[in-house]
């Protein structure tokens, strides 16, 4: 093998790890958040611990993870705009 399909080999080899790598950070990130969101939603919803799962309880913890989804989506959606602007403005220079 050659220094040069060597090289070859390395890169592609750097590149499947950062890959990798990124793909399990934002996993990490996600059960971050997933963990930040039961913790928020369990003070705000739960009264007093009872052996069943009350409706009125159920109700709001539906309603804080489906508010805390349409809060993210709106801002990951709002980032993504901003930066479309921000990469055409700058391309028009």
């Amino acid at each position: 093998m050659s220094l040069m399909e060597n090289s070859n080999t390395q890169v592609v080899l750097d590149d499947q790890l950062q890959h990798f790598i990124e793909t399990e950070t934002k996993k990490q990130q996600f059960q971050g958040l997933v963990h930040e969101l039961t913790d928020l939603c369990w003070e705000i919803c739960m009264d007093k611990p009872s052996l069943h799962l009350e409706p009125k309880v159920h109700k709001c913890l539906v309603n804080c993870v489906e508010r805390f989804i349409d809060t993210t989506n709106y801002i990951t959606n709002r980032l993504e705009r901003v930066a479309m602007n921000m990469s055409d403005s700058s391309s028009m220079e």
